[in-house]
Formats: C-alpha cells, sequence, structure tokens
C-alpha cells in the first residue's frame, strides 16, 4: 500500500490507468476522449479510509458489456466478487484500496473489493481519494 501522494499518483496514473483504458476500449469506447481519465492527473492523490456505504458507483461501467465477448459487467462483478470473499474468509488475499474521485465519491477502480466489502458487512476501506487541483 502506497502512503505518498506522488507514489499514489504514479500509480494512479500509470497502472490503473492502463487497466481503464483497457475497460473502456473493451466498451467500445475512446479513452483519450473521456473526461474522467483526462482528469486522474490533474488530482492531487491520497490515502483515506472511507466508509463503504458512501461510495458511488458509475452506472455507466455497472450497466456496460464488453463488446467483443457480449459479456455484462454485473455477470463478471458477480463471478470475481465470489471469488475474492473465498479468499478473503481463508485470509489468502492481500488488497489494493480501492479507487475514489473525492468530489463526487464516484469509485474509479476497484469495483470487485467495493462489492465484496459491502456483501461482507465491512463498514470502511482503504481508498486513494483523488481531488481535483486547478493548477
Amino acid at each position: 500500500m502506497l502512503e505518498d501522494s506522488y507514489d499514489i499518483h504514479d500509480f494512479i496514473n500509470t497502472e490503473v490507468r492502463k487497466e481503464l483504458e483497457e475497460d473502456f476500449e473493451g466498451m467500445g469506447k475512446d479513452p483519450r476522449h473521456d473526461a474522467l481519465l483526462n482528469s486522474l492527473p490533474k488530482r492531487k492523490w491520497k490515502l483515506e479510509i472511507v466508509g463503504v456505504d458512501e461510495v458511488r458507483m458509475n452506472p455507466l461501467i455497472l450497466n456496460s458489456a464488453d463488446l467483443k465477448t457480449g459479456r455484462k459487467f454485473m455477470e463478471r462483478l458477480t463471478e470475481r466478487r465470489s471469488e475474492l470473499r473465498k479468499a478473503l474468509e481463508a485470509g489468502g488475499a492481500v488488497l489494493w484500496p480501492i479507487v475514489l474521485l473525492r468530489e463526487e465519491r464516484l469509485l474509479v477502480d476497484g469495483y470487485c473489493r467495493h462489492s465484496t466489502f459491502q456483501e461482507m458487512n465491512i463498514p470502511e476501506a482503504y481508498s486513494y481519494v483523488g481531488r481535483f487541483v486547478d493548477k
């Protein structure tokens, strides 16, 4: 887990961004023109503990499907949540923080972790929270 703001910024804008770009392409969207993705480098990132129930999930993500496979996001999420829950209950999972936008409390990355926490009634989670900084 990263604690330094600059390290978190680099992680979000390399690893998380790469995963999000692949997800957007899978949904048939051009990631270069996405406002959310383009806002990531303009944010100051911080590790925080957040209430799981305070987090908003993006309906565009929840209702999406992979164009190549036709697979719905929620179907895959249900499978992944079951796998993660089993790993957590067995004590065999180390989890990265979820990723949120401060202003909207909008979940950017960590849908499986977040929904598993909700299902298991875990009230709080570590989160990388990005606050928009207008330079």
